[in-house]
């Protein structure tokens, strides 16, 4: 069965009597009248009536206080009514035709919130959808879409720009769009949606625990034997049987240490202390000779830089006399005034002989004594280090003496001053080692139960995501091919439409391509979105009678089969260009396969399509309107 929607009766009141009242059929329904009889008017009261929130009432319809609606869904007659004092009024169903509703006490109605609300009860949106066979679908933010707004694609009002798809709204999004066009061809996008989502929250969930694994798994130890709970409950048995025997020593500490060993002792805490002693000893002779050791490495340490360094000027000095040697003065330097020429081999200023071989030696042997010096020093540097290295070696080994022999003297002799006592202590410092590694061991121990169960945990949520993954693919897959199949019969029909209109737009002559994009709010036609205003309107309405009428012909749309038009000859429509239309929605409804219902508004009646198997009431006029108001 497909999902389907029908207004068969509709009924204003005023004041408890009924301003309008007209029986509507299958199949098309034509409301004709002149421009101002309440045509539109009329209209808005069918759109609220089947679930649209609205309430820029015109003047008379401000007067009403109700309207009523006798509606055939796929699976029965409903009866609803509701209060147009706001536009999101609840709606009050009786589930049963129109007449018999009359004459039903208050307790026959089921009231419905026209939105989802904090309580369990479903809202008008969630029972008309279920009663129209149409899935709840979610959009992109997460909420249900509802009648409002899959009746923006239904309803064409004359307020609404001619080159939007959808009815006019304040408040819209590109996702809201969207899930209502997927909707409405069938897609199952909302389960796609529900699964993406859950797929997300997955991978969430998984991170986290993989990085709870990760971490628990660095906090344990890496000892022997201690790699999985069963290697930790035997250590854990060896530990409580150890402490158990300790127990039983400790009880039986009389029979086992003799008294009469107190002489033995204390003779032999007396030699250990001495002994003791003598290492302490030993380790600060150690520690004192590694401290000088360490002052004469570093003088010598610093005797080398300053050998490195002064070689390093005595070559600077060598250098500058040889370039100082070649300038040849002519002035003091003092007074500036001429110097007199003392011949060659002198001073150029004070007249001294000058032995340059022997300055040049001079140099050499400095030098050469420097680059001594610092070799011997280098050699002995080694030597000390060498020294140093084996002093702190010694040092350690020292060291390590000393606190073995201190720390076997602490437990044998600090705790008690008998051998009672000293058995006694320690045994209770073994069993209270013990105790502190069983308590470790049993922190260990949940650890591993810990990342055990994450281990199960990360294992499940794998397994899910691939499984998600998997159903995502195959969603997507039928998404698009549920799309295409639904697009390529609006196409084909939407072309065959604008081709039977009458020459007035070059484009619609013989067009190539027909779309329709939600999510962007367009018709284009061969890529092609704004033609001349009339030509708008037709471009509009054939989007939304091919889409209506791929419904009538394929049961897989979740389209409800209805369509209510009020804008067939807006924006200076020429009469013989709306008789035209008119024909092709008749056409396209005596063409479908399935039940359906089209409503649509006129001024400019085709006199061959005035027959009372198509029209709804009289001919309104401005003297005879369609709302009867009583003063």
């Amino acid at each position: 069965m497909s999902s389907f929607l029908a207004l068969r009766r509709l009924r204003v009141m005023k004041g408890g009597q009924a301003a309008y009242d007209q029986q509507f059929h299958l199949g098309t329904n034509i409301i004709r009248g002149e421009n101002g009889s309440g045509k539109s008017t009329i209209s808005d009261f069918i759109f609220f009536a089947l679930g649209g929130e609205f309430d820029a009432w015109k003047d008379a319809a401000s007067l009403c206080d109700e309207v009523q609606a006798e509606v055939q869904t796929a699976t029965a007659f409903i009866t609803v009514k509701r209060s147009t004092e706001s536009r999101q009024a609840a709606a009050f169903v009786f589930f049963g035709r129109m007449d018999k509703a009359s004459s039903s006490g208050i307790d026959g109605w089921e009231r419905f919130p026209i939105r989802r609300g904090s309580d369990t009860g479903l809202s008008f949106s969630q029972f008309l959808f279920r009663s129209c066979l149409i899935p709840e679908a979610t959009h992109e933010a997460g909420s249900n879409i509802t009648l409002h707004q899959i009746l923006r694609l239904m309803y064409s009002d004359q307020q609404t720009p001619a080159g939007k798809l959808f009815r006019f709204e304040s408040f819209d999004t590109r996702d809201i769009r969207q899930a209502v066009g997927d909707l409405l061809l069938g897609v199952n996008s909302y389960e796609l949606y529900d699964t993406q989502l859950a797929l997300r929250q997955l991978k969430a969930e998984y991170l986290i625990k993989d990085r709870l694994y990760t971490a628990a798994l660095a906090a344990l130890p890496r000892a022997e034997g201690l790699s999985n709970v069963a290697s930790l409950d035997a250590r854990i048995l060896e530990i409580r049987n150890e402490i158990g025997g300790i127990k039983d020593r400790i009880e039986n500490v009389d029979t086992i240490v003799n008294s009469g060993e107190t002489e033995n002792f204390v003779a032999s805490r007396e030699r250990m202390r001495r002994q003791l002693k003598r290492a302490s000893a030993a380790l600060t002779e150690q520690e004192r000779l590694a401290t000088a050791a360490e002052f004469e490495l570093g003088e010598i340490e610093a005797f080398l830089v300053y050998l490195e360094e002064l070689l390093a000027k005595i070559s600077s000095a060598a250098s500058l006399a040889a370039l100082v040697g070649e300038l040849e003065f002519r002035y003091c330097p003092a007074c500036l005034k001429p110097l007199p020429d003392h011949g060659a081999g002198n001073c150029v200023v004070c007249g001294t002989t000058v032995d340059e071989e022997s300055q040049h030696s001079k140099y050499l042997e400095l030098k050469i004594d420097n680059e001594l010096q610092i070799k011997e020093t280098g050699q002995l540097l080694s030597a000390k280090r060498a020294e140093h290295a084996e002093l702190l070696n010694r040092t350690r080994e020292s060291k390590r003496v000393f606190h073995e022999q201190l720390t076997e003297f602490s437990n044998r002799y600090e705790a008690g001053n008998s051998p009672r006592e000293a058995f006694l202590a320690t045994q209770n410092r073994r069993m209270g080692a013990l105790e502190r590694e069983g308590d470790h061991l049993e922190e260990l121990r949940e650890a591993l139960i810990r990342l055990d169960s994450l281990s199960r945990e990360r294992s499940d949520l794998n397994d899910r995501i691939v499984a998600l993954e998997a159903r995502s693919l195959r969603l997507s897959v039928a998404s698009d091919t549920r799309t295409n199949k639904a697009m390529v019969a609006v196409d084909a029909i939407g072309r065959g439409l604008l081709k039977q209109d009458l020459a007035r737009q070059d484009e619609f002559e013989s067009p190539k391509k027909f779309s329709i994009d939600f999510g962007d709010d367009a018709i284009m036609v061969d890529g092609k979105m704004n033609f001349a205003e009339s030509s708008n309107v037709i471009a509009k309405n054939t989007a939304l009678l091919a889409l209506f009428s791929a419904a009538t012909l394929d049961e897989q749309f979740w389209h409800p089969r209805f369509l209510l038009l009020d804008n067939v000859e807006d924006k200076g429509m020429e009469l013989p260009r709306s008789h035209n239309f008119q024909k092709l929605i008749l056409q396209r409804s005596r063409a479908a396969r399935l039940p359906h219902q089209i409503i649509f508004t006129t001024s400019m009646m085709n006199p061959e399509l005035d027959l009372d198997e198509l029209t709804v009431g009289p001919s309104y006029t401005r003297s005879n309107k369609a709302l009867k108001l009583k003063p």
